[in-house]
């Protein structure tokens, strides 16, 4: 039997009930250049990220904001996107972020975050675990809202999504890269 390139290679087995949902926080860099990165083999993940660069400069912990979100409100979804007839296929990663409390300070950078056209993202999902939003076509601000609620247990705050179309599906990111 003749192989394509794009020959399946391997089964995947079912596994342990032992994974968490959700994401602890993200990573966030501004990302204006062209991007390019390497990987390395690493336990368990072949083809973990582990050097970034943005204009030919490398990406340091320093490079990148950390932007806390409050427990069981944020969320990662990557959708594939495939047209038999077109013979395509890219991959939409949207980051749901919630930030509790209104205030200057988290009003001013989300201004800043609407108004930037290409942000790098690395997210840290509820295993640890860590991975890439726009790795090399950037995340942009595609929805939010900021609101006062109406009863006294109502959120006061800001929930937003940060879209990422790129042509090849997530990675996972060494920790080391953003400081951890």
């Amino acid at each position: 039997m003749s192989l394509t390139a794009c020959a399946l290679t391997s089964d995947i087995a079912l596994d342990c009930r032992d994974s968490q949902g959700g994401i602890e926080y993200i990573y966030i860099a501004n990302a204006d250049g062209a991007v390019t990165f390497t990987t390395a083999g690493a336990t368990g993940c072949t083809n973990q990220i582990d050097a970034i660069s943005v204009g030919g400069v490398p990406l340091t912990s320093g490079d990148f904001f950390k932007w806390q979100v409050p427990k069981q409100t944020s969320s990662y979804t990557e959708t594939v996107n495939a047209s038999t007839e077109n013979g395509t296929v890219f991959y939409q990663q949207d980051v749901a972020l919630v930030f509790n409390k209104l205030q200057c300070s988290t009003r001013n950078e989300l201004l800043l975050a609407a108004q930037n056209i290409k942000m790098l993202v690395i997210v840290k999902d509820g295993n640890g675990l860590f991975w890439t939003a726009g790795l090399t076509r950037g995340c942009e601000m595609t929805a939010g809202s900021y609101g006062t609620g109406t009863s006294y247990g109502d959120r006061n705050g800001y929930t937003l999504t940060l879209t990422g179309l790129e042509p090849d599906p997530m990675y996972n990111v060494d920790p080391t890269l953003v400081g951890e």
